[in-house]
């Protein structure tokens, strides 16, 4: 039987880290808007030749990660429309 404190601990836990969570995710979100403006503005700075060639030879999942490294304030959801619009 889980001690009722300690329910209540993993509970606070959780909800600490989801709100710090949120707050890096709003953040990196403000940096990409600040750094590219539009998402036209991000997708004229990526090297749209260098992830056709991951992904042609490595697959999407590659060349998603290929985006995010060299663009690390591009969220997953903006690196997958990316490839997924090459």
């Amino acid at each position: 039987m889980i001690d009722p404190l300690t329910g209540v601990i993993a509970v606070a836990v959780s909800g600490a880290l989801g709100v710090a969570g949120e707050r890096a995710a709003r953040r990196r979100k403000r940096a990409f808007w600040d750094r590219y403006g539009t998402y036209e503005g991000f997708r004229r700075q990526v090297d749209e030749d260098k992830v056709r060639s991951v992904r042609g030879a490595r697959g999407d999942v590659a060349a998603i990660k290929t985006v995010r490294d060299d663009h690390p304030l591009a969220s997953l959801v903006v690196a997958k429309r990316y490839v997924q619009e090459l």
